[in-house]
C-alpha cells in the first residue's frame, strides 16, 4: 500500500471514527443492582445521564447499602457503555480500525 493511499484510507477512518462517537453519545445503556432497584443510565461514551431509585432501594437506617448499590450500578452502566463502544468501533472502521489500532 503506498502511503497515499494510506493517508487518504486514515483519513476516512477519522472521519468515520467521528460519526460513530457522534452516535454513541445519542446511544444509552442502563446498569442494575439489586434486581432493578437501582438502575444507572450511562449514554455510549461511559457518562453518567440518570439515576433511578426504587423505593424499597432507600434505607435511611443503612445509607452505605445505598451507596453499595449505586455505586454497583454505575459500574455495571460504565461496563457495558464500554462494550457498546467497542463494537461500534470495532464494527464501523473494520479492517482500517484494525490496522490502526488504538489512534481513533
Amino acid at each position: 500500500m503506498n502511503f497515499q493511499k494510506l493517508l487518504k484510507e486514515a483519513k476516512k477512518a477519522q472521519q468515520k471514527a467521528a460519526e460513530i462517537q457522534e452516535k454513541l453519545a445519542g446511544m444509552t445503556v442502563v446498569g442494575t443492582a439489586a434486581g432493578g432497584l437501582v438502575e444507572v443510565t450511562a449514554n455510549g461514551h461511559g457518562q453518567i445521564v440518570a439515576i433511578s431509585l426504587k423505593p424499597e432501594a432507600v434505607d435511611p437506617e443503612d445509607v452505605e447499602a445505598l451507596e453499595d448499590l449505586l455505586l454497583v450500578a454505575v459500574q455495571d452502566a460504565q461496563a457495558k457503555a464500554a462494550e457498546l463502544s467497542e463494537k461500534e468501533m470495532g464494527g464501523g472502521l473494520g479492517q482500517m480500525g484494525q490496522m490502526l489500532g488504538g489512534l481513533f
